[in-house]
C-alpha cells in the first residue's frame, strides 16, 4: 500500500506572529497587518519593505485581530475578537496615530472575521453565530444583523455597490460536516436570503468571496477532510456555483483578491495562486512561506501583500517574485527556538522530519514528538532523546505505521510537539 502524507510544520519561537489579516492602500506604499494572537497593528509607509508597530485604543489590550482594510492611507477598519468574547471594529482616519473603537464592547457577533468598505461611508462586517453587521456612515453606527443561517461562521464578505452582497461561510479545523454557505444580500445587507443561497453538505469550507459584479463572482475555501482547494464561480448570481479547476498541490484557501480581471488566492502550506480571466483557470506563482497564509490585499496589477503564519510578503511584480519583508520580532532570550519542517512534500512511503532546538540549555527529555488519530488514540510516539544534537539538526522518519510498525489507514492525524515552553498541533492527511 502506498501512502501520501500531507504534512508541513514550521515551529518558531513563541514570539513568531500570525498575521491574519493585510490592506494595502492605493498609493502603493501606505498598509496594515494585524495579528491574530496578540495586541499587534503594524504599518508601513514605504510599500511593505519595513514596518512599525501601531496602538490599539488603550482600554484594548487582549483581543484577536482577524482583518483590517483601507480605502487610503488615512482611513482603515480592523475587525477581530474582545477579551470579553465580542466582536471589535477598530477605526482611524489619520493613518494609524490614533485607532478608536466603534463597535463597542457587547459587540455584533462573538468575533469579526473579515471587514469590507467600497468608500468612506458604505461598510460591512461578517461574524460568527450567523451575524454580521453594516455601516452607511463610515463605522459611526453599526447596525447588527442576524441571519437564518444562525449556526454559519461568515468568514468572507464582499459588496459591489452600496445594495448587492454576498457572504460565505466556513469552519477551519472544525472536522464538521455542512460548514460552507453562500448568502447574497439585495439591499445593502438588511436582510440575507438564504432561500436562495448556497449549502454544502459536506466537508466544504468557504472563506472569501468576489464579485466583479451583480453576476459574475467567484468563492475560495477548501475541503477539511483532505486540505484540497476549491474554487466556484458564479455567472448568474449565484443560482449555480460550478467548480473551477485548481492546480495540483495547492491547498485549503483561505483568502482571495482581484483587480480587475486579475486575481491571486492564497492558503494552506504557502499556497499562492494566480489568474488573468476572472477566475477561469489558475496558476502556481512562486511562493517562500511554509505555513498558511492567510491574507492577501493588492493595490493594483503590480503590489500586492500577503500574510500568516509568520511571515509577511509582498510584491511589486504582480507576483513574479514574492519577497518576504524584514521584521525584527521582539525576541525573549529565555525562550527557546524550536524549528520543526517536513520533506519532501508531498511524498510516497515515508517522510523526513527535522527538528533543531537553537537552546543548547534544553534537552529532549522534555519534549515530545507524537502522532495521534481523529479518535485521539496515540498512533506514534518518538524518542527524540536518542539522536538528540544541541544547535544542530536532526531528523526522525515516520512511514504511515503505528509503534508496532504496522501500517495505520488513510485519515486524518494529529502531529502534537510538546516542549517546557510551547505545545503545537497540526491536523495531517495520510491518503492511500
Amino acid at each position: 500500500m502506498k501512502y501520501i502524507l500531507l504534512f508541513l510544520i514550521v515551529i518558531t519561537s513563541a514570539f513568531a506572529f500570525n498575521y491574519h489579516g493585510c490592506a494595502l492602500a492605493p498609493d502603493n506604499l501606505h498598509g496594515w497587518v494585524v495579528c491574530i494572537d496578540t495586541v499587534l497593528i503594524r504599518y508601513t509607509t514605504d510599500g511593505c519593505v519595513t514596518w512599525e508597530p501601531q496602538n490599539p485604543p488603550p482600554s484594548d489590550t487582549t483581543r484577536k485581530l482577524f482583518d483590517v482594510t483601507c480605502v487610503n492611507q488615512f482611513n482603515a477598519w480592523i475587525t477581530g475578537k474582545h477579551a470579553l468574547h465580542a466582536a471589535i471594529i477598530f477605526h482611524t482616519d489619520n493613518g494609524g496615530l490614533d485607532w478608536y473603537r466603534q463597535a463597542t464592547g457587547t459587540g455584533f457577533s462573538k468575533y469579526g472575521t473579515r471587514v469590507e468598505f467600497i468608500d468612506e461611508n458604505y461598510g460591512w462586517a461578517s461574524g460568527g453565530d450567523g451575524c454580521m453587521a453594516r455601516t452607511t456612515n463610515g463605522g459611526d453606527f453599526w447596525e447588527q444583523i442576524f441571519t437564518d443561517w444562525f449556526t454559519a461562521e461568515y468568514y468572507g464578505i464582499s459588496f459591489v455597490n452600496q445594495w448587492d452582497g454576498w457572504m460565505v461561510a466556513g469552519w477551519p479545523d472544525s472536522l464538521a460536516t455542512g460548514q460552507g454557505y453562500i448568502v447574497p444580500s439585495t439591499d445593502g445587507g438588511i436582510i440575507w436570503d438564504t432561500v436562495n443561497g448556497y449549502h454544502a453538505s459536506g466537508y466544504e469550507d468557504f472563506f472569501d468571496v468576489h464579485f466583479f459584479n451583480s453576476l459574475d463572482g467567484i468563492v475560495v475555501g477548501g475541503n477539511e477532510n483532505d486540505y484540497s482547494s476549491i474554487i466556484i464561480k458564479t455567472t448568474d448570481g449565484g443560482l449555480t456555483w460550478p467548480s473551477i479547476s485548481v492546480p495540483a498541490n495547492s491547498y485549503y484557501l483561505r483568502a482571495v483578491d482581484f483587480v480587475g480581471n486579475e486575481g491571486w488566492a492564497v492558503g494552506k502550506f504557502g499556497t499562492i495562486i494566480h489568474t488573468t480571466n476572472s477566475g477561469n483557470s489558475w496558476t502556481f506563482q512562486t511562493s517562500i512561506a511554509t505555513g498558511t497564509l492567510f491574507d492577501v490585499d493588492f493595490s493594483d496589477n503590480l503590489h500586492g501583500i500577503a500574510c500568516g503564519q509568520g511571515i509577511i510578503l509582498y510584491t511589486t511584480d504582480g507576483g513574479q517574485n514574492w519577497i518576504q519583508t524584514g521584521i525584527e520580532e521582539q525576541q525573549n532570550a529565555e525562550v527557546e527556538t524550536t524549528n520543526l519542517s517536513v520533506y519532501p512534500n508531498p511524498f510516497r512511503k515515508m517522510i523526513n522530519i527535522r527538528y533543531q532546538m537553537q537552546d543548547a540549555r534544553s534537552t529532549m527529555q522534555d519534549i515530545s514528538l507524537k502522532i495521534y488519530d481523529v479518535s485521539g488514540k496515540l498512533i506514534r510516539s518518538f524518542n527524540l532523546a536518542s539522536d538528540f544534537l544541541p544547535l544542530a539538526s536532526s531528523v526522525v522518519s515516520w512511514s504511515g505505521t503505528d509503534q508496532l510498525d504496522r501500517p495505520v489507514p488513510p485519515g486524518v492525524y494529529f502531529i502534537k510537539l510538546v516542549t517546557p515552553v510551547q505545545t503545537k498541533t497540526e491536523k495531517v492527511i495520510l491518503l492511500e
